[in-house]
């Protein structure tokens, strides 16, 4: 999902021309705002769930719009590509959602360009329970717009990787708790021990794309927090010969995306797997008996903004936005208060047990959620956890496009490194030098 500059220019163009739209703190009335038979005011919501984590927002939903009067939330189920490649579009001529969740990399470019306004005057009313929200996920889409600090989104579905291992195969292997690797390298070490020479069975099933955590908690990442390409450095080259080393090794397959990654652990064929919280469901389904670790920290220089160095725990970072046709149209208060109820403590108790997504909510406690044990154990990985690409105006699918290329090569081919590092420099100069220009 990828903003290029013509679709900026042309959305640009279409608000300030046609609709005078504005990004953060807009004051468009809105336009036309329909009612219900009933006189409620309706609200367009888009979300992109279609299995049991769908039904719990439907019930969620309709929990909403029977415990007021005033707004009906009309709830759409479309596409993640429908969201991704099309919502722009139709924000611009006024018949898109009024608010809709999506990942907070295309939500930064899309709140500069005027597709979503901020929605700060929201956490700064304390009785909206934002007080409640759990900080890291919060700073995720906390941005310089206009060189104003605002808060654009309100937190939907925050869900950090995490290391399933299958307790069967670890015991088999003589391993213990004790055996829970606190490093890297620790865990390339663990995946050895699990690894069978006749290969039947495979330490790790580890995806070689969306590296981009793995890329800052053991190298120098892709980009700096200010911007400024990184991506070809000794410490990024020593990882990637690290890992190449470890796939030749025959410890992980090659040629694995997050589905088959997936497949491979829960059919027995690896040992662990690096995956979101929803596995706990699929491994249960599949007769997997199994536990889960934080991905430990490596050795990396990358510096996030609050500091830290090391962390190789990406996150599935869903939030909500509010669209650029809402304004400050009736709308508004409706979209504020279905926030203000969706985060309360009863509905993200009920939103994590059936979504497997962590609570946003830092008031629910782990015994409300110990019918999943191990989503309680991951909402502890929060804190450490952060969006692999962030922080840029625009350009994230061409440069998660970019590192795809490099890690790919690096894990299925002999091509040199080093000149592989040279090309995704000169390819994520690039995207980064257009995108600064918007």
């Amino acid at each position: 999902m990828k903003i290029k500059k013509n679709l900026i220019a042309a959305t640009a163009a279409v608000l300030a021309a046609g609709m005078a739209l504005a990004g953060c703190g807009s004051s468009s009335n809105g336009g036309d705002v329909q009612k219900t038979a009933d006189g409620k005011v309706k609200i367009t919501m888009w979300h992109g769930f279609s299995e049991a984590d769908g039904k719990t927002l439907e019930s969620i939903v309709d929990d909403f719009n029977k415990s007021q009067d005033k707004y009906e939330i009309d709830a759409q189920l479309q596409p993640w590509s429908t969201i991704g490649e099309t919502m722009v579009t139709k924000v611009t001529t006024g018949d898109g959602p009024d608010f809709v969740t999506t990942g907070a990399d295309n939500g930064q470019g899309w709140s500069i360009d005027g597709t979503f306004q901020c929605v700060t005057d929201f956490y700064d009313d304390k009785d909206n329970g934002t007080d409640d929200y759990l900080e890291n996920v919060v700073k995720q889409v906390t941005f310089n717009i206009d060189g104003s600090e605002e808060k654009c989104a309100v937190p939907m579905g925050y869900a950090p990787t995490s290391v399933w291992y299958n307790t069967d195969m670890w015991k088999a292997a003589g391993l213990t708790d004790a055996d829970i690797p606190t490093t890297w390298d620790q865990m390339l070490e663990v995946a050895k021990k699990l690894t069978k020479s006749d290969g039947s069975q495979y330490g790790l099933a580890m995806a070689d794309s969306g590296w981009a955590a793995f890329m800052k908690g053991n190298g120098s990442g892709l980009y700096t927090t200010d911007g400024k390409v990184s991506i070809n450095s000794k410490e990024n080259k020593a990882f990637l010969e690290k890992m190449r080393a470890f796939y030749k090794g025959g410890y992980a397959l090659s040629g694995l995306d997050d589905t088959a990654a997936r497949e491979s652990f829960e059919s027995g064929q690896s040992a662990m797997v690096i995956v979101g919280p929803w596995e706990d469901q699929a491994a249960t389904d599949k007769g997997i008996n199994h536990d889960t670790f934080a991905v430990p920290d490596g050795d990396g220089t990358y510096k996030y903004s609050d500091g830290k160095t090391g962390s190789n725990t990406g996150s599935t970072g869903l939030y909500w936005w509010v669209t650029s046709q809402v304004g400050d149209s009736e709308k508004l208060p409706g979209i504020y208060e279905f926030f203000k109820f969706y985060n309360n403590h009863d509905n993200q108790v009920k939103w994590s047990l059936g979504s497997a997504y962590p609570p946003n909510n830092s008031t629910v406690t782990e015994d409300e959620l110990s019918e999943r044990p191990l989503i309680a154990k991951i909402s502890q990985y929060t804190d450490n956890s952060y969006i692999g690409i962030a922080g840029l105006k625009g350009g994230f699918g061409d440069i998660s496009a970019s590192l795809d290329t490099l890690t790919q090569n690096t894990v299925r081919t002999d091509d040199d490194i080093q000149g592989l590092l040279d090309q995704a420099e000169t390819s994520i100069q690039g995207y980064l030098d257009e995108y600064a220009d918007n």
